[in-house]
């Protein structure tokens, strides 16, 4: 299946064309982890995920079609 993911700020490293935003194929029934391991992003690394939108922890599941965005987290105040 084929998601559609965008990668802010440091997390644009991990992108497989150093592009922003770019489809990635994975298999069915993956999930943010699978996802995260599949860009080889350290576990040191830390990134919000959202899913169409919507906040993601690494055991939701992906479907086909997904808008995934990544970025990190944000601080100060």
């Amino acid at each position: 299946m084929k998601v559609q993911v965008r990668a802010f700020a440091n997390l644009r490293g991990f992108a497989p064309s150093g592009d922003g935003e770019f489809e990635l194929t994975l298999a069915e029934g993956a999930t943010v982890a699978d996802l995260i391991a599949a860009l080889r992003i350290p576990a040191a690394v830390e990134a919000v995920v959202l899913v169409n939108g919507r906040r993601a922890d690494r055991p939701t599941a992906l479907a086909a079609g997904d808008a995934v965005t990544l970025f990190p987290p944000m601080e100060g105040g």
